[in-house]
């Protein structure tokens, strides 16, 4: 093993013992190594660091063995130490928000993440959206509307925002209706999202785009 990747390894392990690794660790830069449904790889020095990441920041990257960047928040368990990675600060700031909230922990936080765009989110909060809150993995009626009580007055959400949400909602249900799943449906919505067009227009649009006549 090359020295430097010892030195890496060492820092580590004594951060980790004296529980200053969370001051550490704010962002790495290395090489994709891997790439699975729930986390990455990163490779840095010799190392590779496993961090978990959201759908939307795992759809963002870059290739395997092209360079990448991600900020961290890391948290420690009893039973394990865990990195979790974003591509914008901001996205992992309101990672931390979310995980403020009673009983929202890292991987709940994560799959909320997944839904869509941070500012998709915190419009779906603002507008007291439970139903779009409850798309995420483990997040029930209840947990929704604790995250709305306790985040609520902590965001703002422009009237543009929360109305492109319902927009894109509804157009996503319509597409589920029509038998596309979900996780299809909800990608083709992000491709014709933004336009000020009809929702019959934006309706034709996605089913253009899904191939069908």
């Amino acid at each position: 093993m090359e020295k430097s990747s010892l030195r890496v390894l060492i820092i580590l392990a004594l951060a980790l013992k004296r529980h200053i690794i969370k001051v550490m660790f704010y962002s790495l830069e290395g090489i994709l190594s891997q790439k699975t449904e729930k986390f990455v790889a990163l490779e840095n020095q010799g190392v590779g660091f496993r961090i978990f990441v959201s759908r939307e920041t795992l759809e963002k990257l870059p290739k395997i063995g092209e360079k990448a960047k991600l900020f961290l928040h890391y948290h420690l368990r009893e039973d394990a130490a865990e990195l979790y990675g974003f591509l914008t600060r901001e996205e992992m700031e309101f990672f931390e928000l979310l995980t403020s909230v009673s009983g929202i922990g890292p991987k709940s936080a994560l799959g909320l993440l997944g839904l869509s765009t941070v500012d998709d989110i915190k419009s779906a909060i603002v507008a007291n959206k439970t139903e779009f809150l409850n798309r995420a993995s483990g997040i029930g009626r209840k947990t929704a509307e604790r995250i709305i009580l306790e985040l609520k007055s902590k965001l703002t959400s422009g009237n543009d925002g929360v109305s492109r949400l319902e927009g894109d909602l509804e157009l996503e249900d319509a597409l589920v209706d029509l038998g596309y799943d979900r996780s299809t449906s909800h990608q083709i919505v992000k491709k014709v999202a933004g336009a000020p067009v009809s929702f019959d227009e934006r309706l034709k649009e996605a089913l253009k785009l899904l191939g069908r006549k």
